[in-house]
């Protein structure tokens, strides 16, 4: 028997073959076009699906902390009865959540340390519930409600490191940033005088973000390189750091 093959419709003698096979073609790669686009805007929302949100991350010794970022998520964590860091820097809330954050503030114990990061981008109807609270409110200038403790850090610098706990960075490299500080002691305060310079003042402390605002900080010797370096979080670590002195005081 000879074997049979299939037919293929010749486009010149078959009109109606030669008006559908190109609409065919047009329907098969819009088809795949559109499943590497949904592919595609699936990666990127869950690239962006915050992995902290109403979750408390421990800071160590009795320190909580606690991102907000949508009117979905709760603040029902925040009403715990330990030390706790809640950053509303970049979050969004609506008049029902601004509600809820007032009744969970309200229920915290009043001795109990609470510390309050806002922003510039920090929502308006917020504004008044954490300024009438008696958390201690950090932020860099320009932040609202107008913070308590004032860091010094660029804009894009405080953004910057924001963003890096949502990509993947673990949040203790994000708190452990060394400040540079110039050391000037008293020996250095009797050489200023033994030089004739009676009015000495100590040298303006280094901006600590003046290598995260503009360009990225150098590599450190034996360092990958390729590997970007770390932002350090100045208001979150700020946080900690009056959390510690508060500690170390009540000893």
């Amino acid at each position: 028997m000879r074997p049979t093959q299939p037919v293929i419709p010749n486009a010149v003698k078959d009109p109606v073959a030669r008006s559908q096979r190109p609409s065919f073609w047009i329907l098969r790669c819009a088809q795949h076009d559109l499943r590497w686009l949904f592919l595609a805007l699936g990666s990127l929302l869950l690239a962006l699906c915050p992995t902290t949100a109403t979750e408390l991350t421990d800071l160590g010794q009795g320190l909580s902390y606690l991102r907000v970022h949508s009117p979905a998520d709760s603040f029902k964590a925040a009403a715990g009865t330990g030390a706790l860091v809640l950053d509303l820097r970049y979050a969004m809330a609506d008049e029902t959540s601004a509600a809820e954050l007032k009744s969970t503030l309200a229920a915290r114990p009043a001795n109990m340390p609470l510390f309050v990061l806002v922003s510039p981008d920090t929502p308006a109807v917020l504004a008044p519930i954490i300024h009438q609270s008696p958390a201690l409110t950090l932020g860099i200038a320009g932040a609202r409600p107008a913070p308590k403790v004032v860091v010094r850090a660029e804009a894009a610098a405080d953004r910057s490191a924001y963003i890096a706990l949502e990509t993947g960075t673990a949040l203790a490299p994000l708190v452990s940033g060394k400040v540079e500080k110039e050391r000037y002691d008293e020996a250095s305060l009797v050489e200023e005088f033994k030089n004739g310079n009676l009015d000495a003042q100590p040298p303006a402390a280094p901006d600590p973000t003046a290598a995260t605002a503009g360009q990225p900080e150098e590599p450190k010797a034996g360092g990958d390189p390729a590997k970007p370096a770390v932002p350090t979080d100045r208001v979150l670590q700020r946080a900690v750091h009056l959390h510690r002195a508060l500690l170390a005081l009540r000893r």
